[in-house]
């Protein structure tokens, strides 16, 4: 059910805590200000991929003026969320309510020696750009299988639409768009990123690499082993900003994780245990359950991870 609440009655929900809440506006909207403590998430995006996108529990959408935030309701209560909530008149009326909009502050200067920051989701990604990679082993792992686009869509639950954008090279999707891919295909995720090539020596700039990136911008994952070669094992230099959350679907059968946190701390969920570590701590689990990383401190939290598959099917070609 969805309940649309005015300005005060939104601010009194929101200081009981214990609820998600979502800008739904662009990014450049956002920017300019928004409610305290929402966090970005364009109606585009959410469309291409409700039930990825979106939290278990109570959530509020907020937008500009109300409409674009009941869409998001709508679209979160087919998803199967229950507990539902529009700010009624938007950012325009939580303002007029004399509440205060918060603006993003300045980033602070990097300490010598931290780990470079994810860059914008919203910046393009170096040539050949992910989105053109994971399109075209998308486009050879499809006709491999003789699958369309409409099967393909009920198998991941992502849109056709977005489906198609993704093939054509015209979307960068995001770590969960991708891992849903490989698990239609039951191929392991390295294979969604694989480029020509042949075994050897590689650096690995720093400056050049690639990385996914979560719609929010708040979770990111950098692939630490060569695209073109073929291997059981991955390798990923992961991030998760402060009080953020990042859902993993069930991965192959037999997939283990085996993770360190480099700095801050983090909440591990793996088939509803939860395992809290700070830096330094690691952690080995079978990942063909769901799972979840959750940051609950106000630092960054940096980790890598070590990603082994059981047995696999071939890459494409």
């Amino acid at each position: 059910m969805v309940r649309t609440l005015e300005a005060r009655e939104a601010e009194a929900l929101i200081a009981a805590g214990d609820i998600d809440v979502i800008d739904v506006r662009d990014p450049s909207e956002f920017a300019g200000g928004h409610v305290p403590g929402a966090r970005p998430l364009p109606l585009d995006v959410l469309r291409g991929d409700p039930s990825g996108n979106l939290p278990r529990g109570r959530v509020l959408f907020v937008c500009a003026r109300g409409t674009r935030s009941q869409t998001a309701a709508k679209l979160a209560e087919a998803a199967g969320l229950t507990d539902i909530y529009s700010l009624e008149g938007g950012t325009l009326a939580w303002a007029k309510a004399g509440l205060p909009i918060e603006t993003p502050p300045p980033p602070p200067p990097r300490a010598a020696g931290a780990p470079e920051p994810p860059p914008d989701p919203s910046c393009g990604l170096p040539e050949p750009g992910l989105d053109a990679v994971v399109g075209a082993n998308m486009r050879e792992l499809r006709g491999q299988r003789n699958l369309s686009l409409d099967a393909l869509a009920k198998s991941t639950g992502l849109s056709r639409a977005v489906l198609g954008q993704i093939e054509l090279g015209r979307t960068a999707p995001s770590v969960g768009m991708v891992w849903k891919l490989a698990r239609a295909f039951d191929v392991p995720f390295s294979v969604m990123l694989a480029t020509p090539g042949g075994a050897g020596t590689s650096v690995l700039r720093a400056d050049k690499a690639k990385r996914l990136v979560s719609p929010d911008g708040r979770f990111s994952s950098r692939a630490l082993y060569p695209f073109h070669e073929k291997t059981d094992v991955e390798f990923y230099e992961l991030f998760l900003a402060a009080h953020s959350r990042e859902d993993a679907a069930a991965h192959q059968d037999g997939t283990r994780e085996n993770l360190v946190v480099t700095a801050g701390q983090l909440d591990l969920d793996v088939g509803g245990a939860r395992h809290s570590l700070a830096k330094g701590d690691a952690i080995v689990f079978t990942a063909d359950v769901p799972h979840s990383y959750v940051n609950p401190s106000s630092e960054d939290c940096w980790m890598y991870l070590l990603m082994t598959y059981r047995a696999h099917s071939g890459r494409p070609g």
